[in-house]
């Protein structure tokens, strides 16, 4: 493991222990077995290193979309399964996306900015699967737009009221997600 990757695996852990604002780069560094003088070749401030982890975690989701849009398979399968994987991803980021949305999002106009750019980002990649289920006439309903409306939607309320706040098991949060999921689609499909 290089020294940028053990900087950044200790402050996730510090992070999500102790939270954004009770840790410090002493006690990153500390946790990593380096000096602070280390810290700053990489990284500028505990900020710079927080949103290395915010823009790590939001790549893998955006990553993950791009794959799925690219796919050639039904939209219904490609909408379920991405909606899965971004749970699977989110849960193993769960402390650092609670910190990320409910103490720096709301305070900080760089969190603001990332949070609104990714969140952009998914919704145009949203907006081509569901256009694929539009246009292939799987989907009867025709407004794309509130069709990535509803989805999002009902995975932020999800993910915000039972992946991020409660200490519920991954699988009970899909089988709830796979309901909805078929709730929504089962509307759009006329």
């Amino acid at each position: 493991m290089d020294t940028k990757e053990r900087l950044l695996n200790s402050a996730k852990k510090l992070f999500s222990k102790k939270g954004y604002y009770e840790t410090r780069v002493s006690d990153i560094v500390a946790d990593a077995g380096l000096s602070q003088g280390t810290f700053y070749l990489y990284f500028k401030s505990k900020e710079d290193i927080f949103i290395e982890l915010v823009k790590s975690m939001s790549n893998k989701v955006v990553k993950l979309l791009k794959d799925y849009a690219s796919m050639e398979m039904d939209p219904e399968e490609v909408i379920k399964n991405s909606t899965f994987d971004f749970f699977r991803v989110m849960y193993e980021e769960r402390p650092i996306a609670y910190i990320f949305l409910f103490q720096l999002v709301g305070t900080n106009e760089k969190f603001r900015k990332l949070y609104m750019d990714k969140n952009k980002k998914v919704r145009e990649l949203l907006h081509i699967i569901v256009e694929k289920g539009v246009k292939s006439g799987v989907f009867s309903y025709k407004n794309t737009e509130n069709i990535v409306n509803i989805l999002m939607g009902y995975v932020r309320i999800v993910y915000l009221e039972y992946l991020l706040k409660d200490n519920i098991p991954l699988e009970d949060i899909l089988s709830l997600v796979s309901e909805g999921i078929d709730v929504i689609l089962k509307g759009v499909k006329g």
